[in-house]
């Protein structure tokens, strides 16, 4: 859990510094520009530097967007199963392997007790495979990150694992 934590951080600084990269080429590319001409009148000097704080900004939105919106979701948690009431789902991911952890009873776990089982998935960004044929199931479900009043795992059949709680 330490390595995907440490992973998603060096990825994050790895964008951070081509931001910084990008802005810094940017701006020296503009007043290299600037000064290499002839001498301008001041509209056209003001239309460059709004062109070039237009392309900054845009520039920046794509990669801080591409900060924000590629973080990948960490499963690992408890969550509950409104097709299987008090029973228990325990995910724990380690890199993009993620271990699933839950009991059945019929239809529920009233005493918080059912038929263990484990299945084995994996993650990726916001999506999390998991091979139910232990139990019967599909092979490579497809569940989907859904953050909401309420986040969890929404599957296929419109089934939504919610998140309880996450490990300390």
């Amino acid at each position: 859990h330490k390595r995907h934590h440490y992973q998603r951080n060096n990825n994050n600084m790895a964008r951070f510094l081509l931001l910084v990269l990008a802005t810094v080429a940017s701006v020296g590319t503009a007043w290299m520009t600037m000064s290499t001409q002839k001498p301008q009148p001041i509209a056209s000097l003001q239309s460059r530097m709004k062109t070039f704080a237009a392309t900054t900004a845009i520039s920046a939105s794509i990669i801080l967007g591409t900060i924000s919106g590629a973080q990948a979701v960490d499963f690992t948690g408890s969550y509950s199963d409104p097709n299987h009431p008090g029973c228990p789902r325990l995910i724990a991911v380690e890199e993009t392997t993620a271990i699933i952890n839950g009991a059945d009873g019929n239809p529920g776990c009233p005493t918080g007790n059912g038929n263990p089982w484990r299945l084995i998935g994996k993650t990726s960004e916001r999506e999390i495979f998991v091979d139910f044929s232990p139990k019967g199931g599909p092979k490579d479900l497809k569940g989907v990150w859904e953050e909401a009043t309420n986040p969890g795992i929404r599957w296929p059949d419109g089934n939504k694992w919610t998140l309880q709680g996450k490990p300390n």
